[in-house]
Parts: structure tokens; C-alpha cells; sequence
């Protein structure tokens, strides 16, 4: 019916099964689901589950895991942080630390799932773009700035123009991502977005600027923060402003 699109997610011990499948379908003209086949999630010193051994861990307990988990982080970072909105925070950090970490790896490559590695606010994780965006939002609120005009030739430097660049390939990559069904093109333009952004903002005063250009760097940072929403978004990730 139109634009609408069948796409059906297996693992890649599946993909026999499900080729003959649509090979008769095709065969009484039937225009099949679209299928991602994905190989194997292996769990850090368990490795691959069995059904049949009943050597398994249910989703349900994954992401309780997973929650629980994000929540010693948080506590360790800040003790100030309770309640519902210790429990709110940890699920958004917990949730998209599992999802980024099978995600960023492309299907047909097995994935090696390590907590302390998912988890970390450091390197290629939902954790370390979350914050990112977070961090940006925090520069945001200080500065306490509305969207407005900007003398865009002022940002000159090199980081600057990197940023300036990557932005400008958020749609294409999405697209790519989309016409191809592969996510972890989103993922990994994320993560080199973070990257970029931390690459600036270690070299570059956004606060401290002189009155021009501190408005200039306000509206590019606003940029890579709504551009690392709704890439997360894309991915089923919130994106906290607080963290």
C-alpha cells in the first residue's frame, strides 16, 4: 500500500528458512517483507545462548540488568539524584547503553555484549553520547540564550568547520541508513559527532567568547545538540538533558 514498508528482523541462523519462504511467495506474486538478518549477540563470559540447553537470558531480565546497573553509575557520580528521578535517568542511560552497544556493529558481525564497556561514559557508547548532548544542554542553560541570528563566518577554526561539515551529513546518513536498513550508520555517525563536539569544546570557550562569536559557537552547539536527539531518537534512545 503505497510507502508502506514490511521489514522483518532474524538472526542469521534463520536466513535458509526464510528465503525459501519468500521464494514462494515470490513465485504466486507476492512482493515479500524486506529481511535483516543479524548474527549472533554474545554475552562478555557466557558467549552463545542456546534455546535448546536452555542457556538463555530473558529480555525482560537483560534490561532490568541493564537499569540497575546505570543506577550504581549514576549514584556514583551523584548521590544527589533520587527517587523517580534516579529511576527516570537510570532506565534512558541503562536502556540506550544496551541498545547503542548492539546497534554500532553492523549485522553481519557477531557482537561481544560487555556491561562495564556498555556502560561507560567514555568512548564509543550510549552513555558518552548521551552525555554529550547533555553537557551541551547544561552550556545552553548557563548561558541562558534563545535561538536567534548569528555571524556565521566567525567560526573559522579548524574544529569549528569540522563540526560545521559533519552536521551538514546528518540527512544523507539517515537516509543511507534508512534506504539500506542499517542502523549502526546512525550509530556511528553519533558517536564521531560526540567525538567532534568534545574535540572543540576541549579546545574552544563557548561561554568566555567575545559577544559575536560566543553567539556564533551558542547556535552551532544548539545545532549538534538537536542533531544527537534526534539521531538517538532514531534509534529508540532518549536523550536526557540532565545527567
Amino acid at each position: 500500500r503505497g510507502k508502506d514498508l514490511n521489514i522483518i528482523v532474524l538472526g542469521e541462523d534463520h536466513k535458509l528458512y526464510q528465503q525459501q519462504i519468500e521464494a514462494a511467495l515470490e513465485t504466486i506474486g507476492y512482493c515479500g517483507p524486506k529481511t535483516v538478518y543479524y548474527t549472533f549477540v554474545l554475552l562478555s563470559g557466557k558467549g552463545k545462548m542456546s534455546t535448546r540447553r536452555g542457556d538463555v537470558v530473558l529480555l525482560s531480565d537483560f534490561m532490568k540488568e541493564a537499569k540497575d546497573k546505570a543506577e550504581k553509575e549514576i549514584k556514583k557520580r551523584d548521590k544527589k539524584i533520587k527517587g523517580k528521578k534516579l529511576e527516570a535517568l537510570a532506565k534512558a542511560i541503562g536502556y540506550g547503553a544496551a541498545k547503542l552497544q548492539i546497534i554500532k556493529v553492523s549485522a553481519e558481525k557477531n557482537v561481544t555484549f560487555d556491561w562495564e564497556q556498555a556502560l561507560s561514559f567514555e568512548g564509543d557508547t550510549g552513555p558518552y553520547v548521551q552525555y554529550t548532548h547533555a553537557r551541551i544542554k547544561s552550556i545552553l542553560r548557563k548561558a541562558n540564550a534563545r535561538p536567534g541570528k548569528a555571524d556565521y563566518s566567525a567560526l573559522d577554526s579548524e574544529e569549528e568547520k569540522a563540526l560545521i561539515t559533519l552536521l551538514s551529513e546528518f540527512p544523507n546518513t539517515a537516509k543511507r541508513a534508512l534506504d539500506s536498513l542499517k542502523p549502526h550508520l546512525v550509530a556511528t555517525y553519533l558517536m564521531a559527532l560526540s567525538e567532534k563536539f568534545n574535540e572543540f569544546y576541549h579546545k574552544h570557550p563557548v561561554l568566555k567568547s567575545k559577544k559575536e562569536l560566543r553567539q556564533a559557537r551558542l547556535m552551532l552547539i544548539r545545532g549538534v545538540a538537536q542533531v544527537l536527539k534526534t539521531g538517538l531518537g532514531l534509534l529508540g534512545i532518549e536523550a536526557p538533558e540532565r545527567m
